[in-house]
């Protein structure tokens, strides 16, 4: 029995109560917390934008179309 092993795999199945935040854990969390609304933001925006552009020079049909 090698007690390192022991402690590894105890520390490993119980994750939280020996979690430490550090300057990596926080920011791989804002990455994956905030990062993803920032990119839907982006794009979203983005395409309104372009799409606002066309319906101001009158190169889109707005006609009501279920398929876009």
């Amino acid at each position: 029995e090698d007690p390192a092993l022991i402690r590894w795999t105890y520390a490993r199945s119980n994750i939280y109560p020996n979690f430490r935040p550090s300057p990596k854990t926080s920011l791989l969390g804002a990455l994956w917390g905030i990062g993803p609304l920032f990119f839907w933001y982006y794009v979203l925006k983005t395409d309104r934008d372009k799409k606002e552009k066309l319906i101001q020079e009158g190169k889109l049909d707005r006609a009501f179309n279920l398929l876009y």
